[in-house]
């Protein structure tokens, strides 16, 4: 029954200082409301970063021989790419795949010469998988069936002074132990956003690149894309099982592009120290909130000990206050993050100069709706409150009646 009473009188001493009430609930609804924001946008707008990574070139998944990973060889192939890609496919979870080839080769047009990495592709299921096709800025991708042409980077056009229709001819070891050359060419040229930026990259058919190398039906590489990133790590495990082949590597994007991925996690770190700022100004200010109203409430709690109200009672009043308001704040704060989350979710913002991050420009900023940014700004808020309305709740208790009712 007391219980109650003190449930009772601690919420109406919410509306008791409307002002001091509103300001505190002000504080917490807007720390509230920006922990959530703030998530969402860290999850959005790194969301939409792995997703533009992954789908320019990486994929989710990728499949390799055991070892190529670590020591990259024209020997180690998958040479029953096919059967491999139809376990893949039928793995839970799997959009699509892409077998590749790869090999390092010395290009010439002219009288310029360069290093360049030749890529076969299977332009089908490749234009299933990843954005590659619709990178080609200059020309066109390369035809469906396997001929001599060539797909190359800006990087690769420039320094080799070529341009569309023009020949470029490559040169490298086939498996065979041959020296492999061949004319090329080039119909379209990519632009200068994403993995192609920096490099000196050659697009090939897959066909061709494996008659050039004298590779027969081997890929060294198996690209897979998923319906949502954030099931990689379960898929992975889901794939080996399908595969059951020791002499193949299943790895997650965050192995292969382990670099990229270190860096991302880095910033995303920076993005959480902010949030701490955020909740230590926030605990100082419901602190400083609290401890005001016990100094003016201070010939209040004297009255009430002398009636007879035990110290616990008096600490869990104030407690109780101060979570009525954190609740209500709460309630508030996040209705509005989350329509905030909700906007930017829906409409973003479209920025005049796009930001270019690891290669990759973005000229939209995007929010997510997820249940971090939905339980965590509250569980923060409700935490900082409860945790600094113990001192002051306290002192409260430990106040003597009798200086108490003296003060003014």
């Amino acid at each position: 029954m007391v219980e109650v009473i003190i449930l009772k009188i601690a919420f109406r001493n919410i509306f008791r200082h409307k002002k001091r009430s509103a300001l505190t609930g002000l504080m917490m609804a807007g720390g509230c409301a920006l922990f959530a924001l703030s998530i969402g946008m860290v999850d959005g707008g790194y969301g939409n970063l792995i997703d533009m990574f992954t789908r320019d070139h990486t994929g989710h998944i990728q499949v390799h021989k055991k070892g190529y990973l670590d020591k990259p060889s024209i020997y180690s192939t998958i040479d029953n790419p096919d059967s491999v890609g139809k376990k893949i496919q039928s793995v839970a979870h799997v959009q699509s795949w892409a077998p590749r080839v790869y090999t390092p080769a010395l290009a010439f047009a002219g009288k310029k010469t360069t290093n360049v990495r030749v890529v076969g592709i299977d332009p089908i299921r490749e234009a299933r998988t990843t954005r590659i096709k619709y990178k080609v800025d200059i020309g066109r991708f390369i035809s469906e069936a396997p001929l001599n042409e060539a797909v190359i980077s800006d990087r690769l056009a420039r320094l080799l002074k070529i341009d569309l229709n023009g020949e470029i001819a490559l040169i490298t070891q086939g498996a065979d132990g041959s020296i492999a050359n061949e004319l090329f060419t080039v119909v379209g040229i990519t632009g200068k956003s994403g993995e192609t930026s920096g490099t000196s990259t050659c697009y090939m058919h897959i066909k061709t690149a494996q008659d050039f190398l004298s590779l027969g039906g081997g890929v060294h590489e198996i690209a897979v894309v998923l319906t949502d990133q954030a099931l990689t790590m379960k898929t992975v495990g889901l794939i080996k099982s399908a595969l059951q082949d020791p002499s193949l590597e299943v790895d997650p994007w965050q192995v292969v592009e382990s670099q990229f991925y270190r860096a991302m996690k880095a910033d995303i770190k920076g993005s959480w120290y902010t949030i701490v700022i955020f909740t230590i100004i926030i605990a100082v200010g419901v602190l400083n909130t609290v401890l005001m109203i016990i100094l003016e409430r201070t010939r209040e709690f004297g009255v009430l000990k002398a009636l007879g109200t035990r110290p616990l009672q008096i600490f869990m009043l104030i407690v109780y206050e101060t979570v009525f308001l954190a609740v209500l704040s709460i309630i508030i704060g996040t209705a509005v993050g989350m329509s905030a989350n909700w906007w930017f979710h829906e409409y973003g913002i479209t920025l005049a100069n796009p930001i270019e991050y690891g290669g990759y420009f973005f000229d939209t900023i995007t929010a997510k709706i997820t249940l971090r940014s939905l339980v965590l700004p509250a569980m923060i808020i409700f935490g900082t409150a409860l945790i600094v309305s113990i001192w002051p709740a306290i002192r409260a208790a430990r106040i003597i009646p009798v200086k108490a009712m003296r003060s003014n």
